[in-house]
């Protein structure tokens, strides 16, 4: 999906919205603080767009005025969203409260910090979270919106195929997690969602986690040797979930793609860009930082606490072997990260 504002001069908005689906008929909601205003159907004629091939009749366009929008210039509120997947298009500058800066965080739980991205709606003009599952393409389109100054990004991004924007004005961040943790996080999660579907993933994701979802479907979480016989049974669409997925977020290029040795030096270096970096083991000081970055109160930073049943479990596959096996490179990546961090730290006292 692609999408875009060309121009807001309040009483005339101007934008675009090419949908996946090649004969869809693209439809936007016009939508203030108070209510729902209208939805209005795309059926400005972009020539380029049918030339490409990119939709059938290449009615992409819209135009909002005061006719089909009433009052359109005194709504300071006004945001427009794709009808079909609420993704969010545009919204007006905040007054006075918006911070112009473009901010991208790195998700690194399967599990996303939802109360973290949902604080900074009151912060940044544009504000898309979870961003993974709308796809790479969609994705890439949040990055290009050159006309937007305040941007906040989040999701489980695949690092290296966005780290071109890093030179271009956006500022990443990420709470990284701890290795153990993340996996019993991962390993719960996947059973649950054997009886209940997650809401917050995209399609590609649920169909990447579906033969895990249905092998750790009966599996006794409050007993360590059925875990760790059903870790050392998992075939290879199983265990690719769990491998090392910190090591392959910031390294590879493809999620599905398993992490080498040499991938953790480069992991190690694209971490070293980040703007922010925060550890699990010490959310304060990651409020702290990101607090500074942004110019707010730390205390406007939601916490992420640590889930005590899943730090019981991450305890637990610490004293397995083969859990072990399974995060090598991430606990090798933890490690160089975590040492880096107080070095870091020493060095700022």
């Amino acid at each position: 999906m692609l999408f875009n504002i060309q121009r807001d001069a309040g009483n005339t908005i101007e934008g675009y919205l090419i949908p996946d689906g090649f004969s869809d008929i693209p439809k936007v909601v016009v939508a203030d603080a108070q209510a729902n205003i209208g939805e209005i159907e795309c059926d400005q004629l972009h020539q380029a767009v049918l030339a490409a091939g990119r939709h059938e009749t290449g009615l992409v366009g819209f135009r909002l005025t005061e006719d089909n929008i009433p009052k359109l210039s005194q709504r300071s509120t006004l945001y427009i969203r794709d009808s079909k997947s609420g993704l969010l298009i545009y919204r007006r500058p905040l007054k006075p409260q918006q911070i112009n800066m473009k901010i991208v965080r790195i998700e690194t739980q399967l599990l996303p910090h939802l109360a973290l991205d949902r604080e900074m709606f009151q912060h940044f003009q544009y504000v898309l979270p979870s961003l993974e599952r709308f796809g790479h393409e969609t994705a890439l389109q949040a990055f290009h919106l050159d006309n937007v100054k305040s941007i906040y990004l989040s999701g489980r991004l695949q690092v290296r195929n966005y780290q071109e924007f890093l030179d271009k004005g956006f500022k990443a961040i990420a709470l990284l997690t701890d290795p153990y943790y993340e996996m019993a996080l991962r390993i719960a999660m996947l059973k649950r969602f054997a009886s209940v579907k997650p809401k917050f993933l995209g399609e590609r994701d649920l169909m990447t986690l579906m033969p895990a979802v249905e092998y750790f479907g009966e599996l006794n979480l409050s007993d360590t040797a059925d875990i760790g016989r059903t870790l050392k049974r998992a075939p290879p669409k199983v265990r690719t979930v769990l491998n090392s997925p910190m090591t392959r977020q910031f390294a590879c290029a493809d999620a599905d793609q398993p992490s080498t040795r040499r991938d953790i030096a480069a992991a190690m270096d694209v971490i070293s860009r980040l703007e922010v970096i925060g550890h699990i083991s010490d959310t304060l000081a990651f409020a702290s930082s990101l607090g500074e970055l942004l110019g707010v109160n730390m205390d406007q930073i939601p916490i992420l606490q640590r889930n005590l049943a899943i730090d019981r479990i991450a305890a637990e596959l610490r004293t397995l072997a083969v859990a072990e096996s399974y995060l090598e490179d991430d606990l090798i990546l933890d490690y160089y990260v975590r040492q880096a961090m107080e070095i870091s730290s020493s060095h700022d006292s």
